[in-house]
């Protein structure tokens, strides 16, 4: 009884692997976690929407960075003749950021004061613009490149959905000297 047992489990399981397609697989993957699904690899569905999850969350957050820091920008660059900003609309912005940085609000300067202050900050809110937006963008190929490597996993699980594992499975190494030095050998058997 034991011998049938051991011989009826080294079969691979057809009704398991007679429907597993890797092109079927990749066409599902087309939706996050769904070609993982179809390959029965539920474990790996919440890695796949932590990752997605976590990279959109980066990019969002700095991108809400990057439009802050833009319109601050161009708060403080962009004046008319009168010295008047040109964006009156990104006050908010500049003013939520001056108090990110602990300064005063503009309410308690006089003109010279705020005229100094602006040309000070254009600079850094420049740069923390351009920071933001490389991150973001950044951000942005990473959520395509974890998508792509989603994708491939589903592929490639489909492909290895029935390889035999079984423990007929053998690798032998020889390694000999020769007259260049060692040269080695291996060989798969079962």
């Amino acid at each position: 009884m034991l011998g049938t047992l051991h011989a009826a489990s080294a079969q691979p399981d057809t009704t398991l692997s007679a429907d597993r397609s890797p092109r079927k697989a990749l066409v599902r993957a087309l939706v996050p976690g769904w070609g993982q699904l179809y390959n029965r690899q539920y474990l790996k569905m919440p890695i796949v929407y932590a990752g997605l999850g976590l990279i959109g969350a980066g990019a969002a957050y700095a991108n809400g960075r990057y439009l802050r820091y833009r319109h601050a920008y161009l708060f403080t660059a962009r004046q008319d003749d009168a010295g008047q900003p040109v964006f009156p609309q990104y006050a908010g912005d500049y003013a939520l950021l001056l108090s990110e940085l602990g300064l005063p609000p503009e309410s308690t300067l006089d003109a010279q004061e705020i005229e100094r202050r602006r040309a000070r900050l254009e600079p850094q809110f420049r740069t923390q613009r351009d920071s933001f937006r490389r991150n973001r963008d950044l951000l942005y190929i990473g959520i395509g490149i974890w998508y792509g490597l989603t994708m491939l996993d589903a592929f490639v699980s489909a492909h290895l959905f029935d390889f035999d594992v079984g423990e007929d499975l053998a690798v032998r190494v020889r390694v000999q000297p020769g007259l260049d030095g060692l040269s080695a050998t291996i060989m798969f058997e079962r």
